[in-house]
């Protein structure tokens, strides 16, 4: 078994305080699958171990190192991203927007105050703008107990989904052989300490040159408009061309190529990369139908942010349940091993966390989440399922990056919420019970870019594959976690204190739609989700009957939210240069499409590496190669 060195831990850690700046202060840069700062402080560690292999050997990083570091910061950058950066406006946000709107000031304000500010004589200062680090770092206290509340919330779902991980880590990283496809990159430039077969591709090299050119090219065309550009993201919005219902009300319709996407589809089955189009184009038709028989759509219709026809979250929980189901029913053998063990208390083969200490530590933590929500006056049978479907979904969406990697998991504006609301209705809550769900529970309500629960899976894989003790690795992903919260939260703070940007919360949207439009349980909504359900089911059958059948159910699962629209025709092209490339040239042209893809790859990271910086710097908006913009005066 492979030994976790000190030097790697430490520099994990170390390195956690720049990647989770750079994820807070530009999470432009990681608002995908595979993060910007942490690939890009690998790329750093690889550069400067580049003369140490060669003139120092004993100071030089080795392979293991490199994944060990490259696996702390992963996972304190998932939690230091969108999950506590949409959190952290609740923090502090509500007494200035209750000057102005009553929905605040009548229910927001009525928090507790250790879990969030109501007197604005406290971060008043925060609105006028210009303060330094220093000065954010002397308010800490006013802020401190209000971050500890609400990390026993977020804190406690990501321990909880450590452990359904680690219970999980034979079957998934193991037995079932799935690829997971975005831990290719990282252990492709880990490989020999930076000195691998990657590094030593001319094809590689070729494809990194011209991407890293492009995109430098297209940096200093967003500097000075004068200089000629290579488009490679946007290239046609069709739905600006659409003037007039219903084909108005297509929403986001974009031509797209964003080539680091395209460039991971190259490493997914060619019927997910299909599937991912079929069913983005569906949800597309979808919309325009609905409009053409007087049912006014957009880009969100369906989902959270404005429940209704086409009852696309509705859809997506029938889809989440039924492959949840098909992962136990597949991994049922390697469960009855696992209870097995809860029981006896066996040791792990690997080293690992025993499962029956990891099955006490998910009860505590899933039991923690659900006091949080009864001691804001929820019911206990309605947390319990609660936090019992959102845990599912994790599970869903981790197994799905694992086996297939989709370059994002958007899912805006979905979660617990949805389905609750659905089969319970909201007229028994109360507004005060309402107002505690809504702002407790946002991260598990909002977007899932960067959901924790995929990095700490693939972080445990990448130990598998170089034989890394198991219970260090789950040691080291626990105090990411941690670290990664509280550093993303002061950092969110800092950031305030120095734009002066008084930003807001989808919580009270959320809170809006229940007050002004309170419901009993609605009965198209459930059979919506039982629809999703059995499309699942169907699609599973017909693909167990017909193994060749092109259209996967993870394809279903992932389009019909929000998400895809970014990167649809990306991996239109990835299919098609896929199929041509395994048809004509074999094994031996895959593996240098796979080489080129790595490069497209690398270029593309160490270009956004390049922006990225010069943004955190200058405090001055650059290009990115991400799907929305750097926002102007806010850097």
């Amino acid at each position: 078994m492979g030994a976790i060195r000190l030097r790697a831990v430490l520099a994990g850690f170390l390195l956690c305080f720049p990647v989770v700046y750079a994820v807070a202060g530009q999470s432009i840069s990681s608002i995908f699958s595979m993060m910007t700062p942490p690939i890009s402080a690998l790329l750093a560690l690889v550069i400067v171990n580049w003369p140490l292999r060669r003139f120092a050997p004993k100071l030089a990083f080795n392979q293991s190192d490199l994944i060990v570091v490259f696996s702390i910061l992963s996972v304190a950058a998932a939690i230091g991203g969108e999950w506590s950066g949409y959190q952290f406006a609740g923090v502090y946000s509500y007494p200035f927007k209750a000057q102005t709107d009553p929905l605040y000031r009548d229910h927001f304000l009525k928090l507790p105050e250790w879990f969030t500010i109501r007197d604005l004589d406290k971060v008043k200062d925060m609105q006028s703008g210009g303060k330094d680090m220093l000065y954010a770092f002397h308010k800490l206290p006013i802020f401190l107990p209000i971050y500890i509340s609400m990390g026993l919330v977020v804190v406690s779902l990501c321990f909880a989904m450590i452990c359904i991980n680690s219970i999980m880590r034979g079957a998934w990283c193991e037995r079932e052989r799935l690829t997971f496809p975005l831990i290719q990159l990282p252990v492709a430039m880990a490989e020999d300490g930076g000195g691998g077969g990657m590094w030593k591709s001319k094809h590689m090299w070729i494809a990194f040159g011209v991407m890293f050119a492009i995109d430098m090219l297209n940096g200093f065309h967003y500097l000075y408009p004068n200089l000629p550009s290579i488009p490679v993201k946007d290239l046609f919005y069709i739905d600006r061309a659409f003037k007039d219902p219903p084909l108005s009300n297509i929403g986001d319709f974009r031509i797209s190529i964003y080539p680091f996407m395209a460039a991971v589809g190259l490493f997914m089955p060619s019927d997910m990369l299909l599937s991912f189009v079929v069913f983005f184009l569906l949800r597309k038709v979808t919309h325009v139908a609905l409009a053409a028989n007087g049912i006014p759509q957009s880009t969100f219709s369906g989902t959270g942010n404005t429940p209704g026809p086409p009852y696309f979250d509705e859809q997506t929980w029938g889809a989440v349940i039924a492959m949840f189901l098909g992962a136990v029913w597949v991994s049922r053998e390697y469960l009855r091993e696992v209870w097995r063990d809860i029981r006896t208390g066996k040791r792990a083969l690997d080293g690992g966390v025993k499962h029956q200490w990891a099955f006490v530590g998910l009860l505590v933590s899933f039991f923690t989440v659900v006091g949080m929500g009864v001691l804001g006056g929820l019911p206990p049978l309605y947390m319990i399922p609660y936090v019992a479907f959102f845990l599912m979904f994790s599970i869903v969406v981790a197994r799905v990056r694992a086996q297939l990697g989709p370059p994002t998991h958007e899912f805006a504006f979905f979660g617990s919420n949805s389905i609750m609301h659905r089969f319970l209705g909201t007229k028994w809550m109360s507004d005060s019970q309402a107002t505690w769900l809504n702002h407790a529970f946002l991260s598990m309500n909002r977007i899932y870019r960067n959901h924790p629960m995929p990095y700490q899976l693939e972080a445990m894989k990448m130990a598998q594959i170089e034989r890394l003790n198991q219970k260090k690795m789950f040691l080291m992903i626990a105090g990411a976690t941690v670290l990664g919260f509280f550093l993303s939260m002061f950092f969110n703070q800092a950031q305030v204190y120095r734009t002066g940007h008084i930003g807001g919360t989808e919580a009270a949207t959320y809170l809006s739609n229940i007050i002004n439009d309170r419901k009993g349980p609605d009965i198209v909504g459930i059979t919506m989700t039982i629809f999703g359900f059995a499309v699942v089911m169907i699609l599973d059958a017909i693909r167990f009957r017909f193994p060749g059948f092109p259209l996967h159910p993870a394809g279903y699962f992932l389009s019909m939210n929000f998400g895809v629209d970014y990167y649809w025709f990306g991996m239109l092209i990835a299919l098609f240069t896929k199929n041509f490339v395994q048809r004509y040239y074999g094994l031996r042209g895959y593996d240098k499409l796979r080489a080129v893809a790595l490069g497209i790859l690398l270029g593309e990271y160490a270009a956004e590496t390049i922006w990225m910086t010069m943004a955190l710097i200058t405090k001055q908006s650059t290009y990115t190669i991400s799907f929305n913009d750097r926002s102007l005066g806010t850097q």
